[in-house]
């Protein structure tokens, strides 16, 4: 099955992409932020909601948006007192601004093609209040593509009354980067299984730049990492936008 919302892996989402490493990563996105003075965020294709807890804990007043019904339901168990609304982000319509929209984990990737990608930045713009920030964490393809490309790798999870094994594979197909799980559960004595494929558009930096540009937001920085590294287009596997509304 073809996806780009991960409800396939809904369920299993949070402990294979490790919650831990997600409350650490919220760290840098929190100590950015307050230095700019933001106080209200959106969150886009937020999935499970694994940043919301954590900035919202750090003081910030946080609302998220995402397109799966799944991966929402998980958000609303962790985040009862969160704000969320399900819509697509390319169109999104909501009656209110923010001082900063935040679009983390490769999600603008998952678009299909850079006019989806345009239209997901300037409906941010148009929900940022004066000075706002929009901040925009994607994969850096080259690096990706270098180390990565037609590898297979598999993991094994400790679960509640269970085991599970998620095998995984990354591969260029045309100007996707494509990404399978097959992951295989044992809960409870009892087996079950899940799919996960998805694409990432092999966007061009060049027009995710020009786009914010014509959009009106500044480029403060790049980051190379989730944790503020240096930006290196060989050597960084990030590309972290950190973008101030003119």
């Amino acid at each position: 099955m073809e996806s780009w919302d991960f409800s396939g892996s809904a369920k299993w989402y949070d402990v294979i992409l490790g919650k831990k490493d997600y409350e650490a990563n919220a760290k840098f996105v929190s100590q950015q932020l307050k230095k700019l003075n933001v106080k209200t965020i959106l969150e886009l294709a937020c999935g499970s909601g694994l940043y919301l807890s954590p900035l919202e804990k750090s003081g910030f007043v946080v609302e998220g948006l995402d397109i799966s019904k799944k991966m929402l339901d998980v958000a609303r168990k962790r985040n009862r007192n969160v704000k969320l609304y399900r819509q697509d982000m390319t169109k999104f319509r909501i009656n209110k601004k923010y001082d900063s929209i935040l679009i983390l984990n490769s999600g603008l990737a998952l678009l299909p093609d850079h006019n989806l990608i345009n239209k997901t930045i300037e409906q941010s713009k148009k929900h940022l209040n004066d000075k706002g920030i929009l901040l925009i964490d994607l994969p850096n393809h080259r690096k990706e593509i270098k180390e990565s490309n037609f590898t297979q790798s598999h993991e094994q999870y400790k679960i509640p009354d269970g085991e599970m094994v998620v095998i995984f594979r990354d591969y260029q197909k045309e100007n996707k980067w494509i990404s399978e799980w097959d992951g295989f559960v044992k809960q409870n004595n009892k087996f079950s299984q899940f799919k996960e494929y998805y694409k990432e558009l092999i966007y061009s930096p060049q027009k995710i730049e020009d786009s914010l540009k014509i959009n009106g937001l500044k480029i403060l920085k790049i980051f190379g990492s989730r944790r503020g590294k240096s930006f290196n287009p060989d050597n960084s596997w990030r590309r972290v936008y950190l973008c101030q509304k003119n």
